[in-house]
């Protein structure tokens, strides 16, 4: 990691000072400078986050750090605040990733390294943090609570289970080139319809020759017999009177038994009008 040596300080030296202990002075006047969006990209080089589009970890470490940076941007605090801003939140966090603290000893350390800003009395130490101010320290404390410590069992969930992994994969069909003894096709501007091509471009296919049927030699040749030739008329006659009775005589049958049976309709009709007569 390209930051500083972010070890804590010995709570016996009255010099200590959590300024420019994780982030540099340089990196620190210069994230002063950035966007939000280049920022991110920044702390992202700077923490060797590089997995951060795909592991949920990473992912919510690099947007905490550019939240508490960007935070400190707008507070309008200098490079030294800045970067003693930074400390306290780079150790609270790594408290819950690494450590695994419960949130309670996480606060307590949060209280012990707040102490000594403009103390009201003189026997209390500074823990290195003496260059804020009372209403400084306050909106600090007040930040790192709604950010970190109203969120703390979330975070201790996402960095104590592994994350799913999820395998995606992407089917891609690739067309090869054709065989070098293929001709190259036209350009696409030359182009036309498959009917109009098929009809007045394409070369018609060859017209077969013609087949010519011999016949076989084990099968005898059946002579060409009109069997018409040897009719007379009465002959014809009688065949065509013998099919039309067979043809005709059922119709002639079925329609003289519908003429009997309207014929009994009617009767039985003119014998009622006449008993109404009478």
């Amino acid at each position: 990691m390209e930051a500083s040596d972010c070890a804590k300080d010995d709570p016996d030296d009255e010099t200590a000072v959590l300024a420019f202990k994780v982030l540099s002075e340089e990196q620190t006047k210069k994230l002063l400078t950035l966007e939000v969006e280049d920022m991110q990209k920044e702390l992202c080089e700077i923490f060797k986050l590089k997995n951060y589009s795909t592991d949920l970890q990473e992912a919510s470490t690099l947007d905490y750090y550019t939240g508490a940076v960007w935070w400190g941007k707008e507070q309008g605090l200098n490079p030294q605040q800045l970067s003693g801003l930074f400390t306290v939140v780079y150790n609270l966090f790594e408290n819950v990733k690494e450590q695994h603290m419960n949130k309670v000893d996480n606060l307590k350390e949060f209280k012990a390294v707040m102490m000594g800003i403009e103390p009201e009395y003189p026997d209390v130490k500074s823990a290195g943090l003496d260059f804020f101010s009372v209403a400084q320290a306050k909106a600090i404390a007040q930040y790192i609570n709604t950010s970190l410590f109203q969120h703390y069992n979330l975070y201790q969930f996402m960095f104590t289970h592994t994350q799913a992994e999820e395998i995606i994969g992407t089917d891609l069909s690739i067309e090869v080139a054709k065989p070098s003894t293929l001709p190259f096709p036209p350009p696409l501007h030359e182009g036309v319809q498959d009917d109009m091509y098929a009809s007045f471009i394409a070369t018609p296919p060859p017209t077969p020759p013609p087949v010519e049927e011999t016949p076989k030699e084990d099968e005898p040749t059946v002579p060409d017999i009109d069997a018409f030739n040897d009719l007379t008329v009465d002959d014809v006659r009688e065949v065509i009177e013998s099919v039309a009775k067979e043809m005709l005589g059922g119709l002639q049958n079925d329609l003289a038994a519908k003429l009997r049976e309207k014929e009994n309709n009617i009767i039985q009709r003119i014998n009622k009008i006449h008993k109404v007569a009478e």
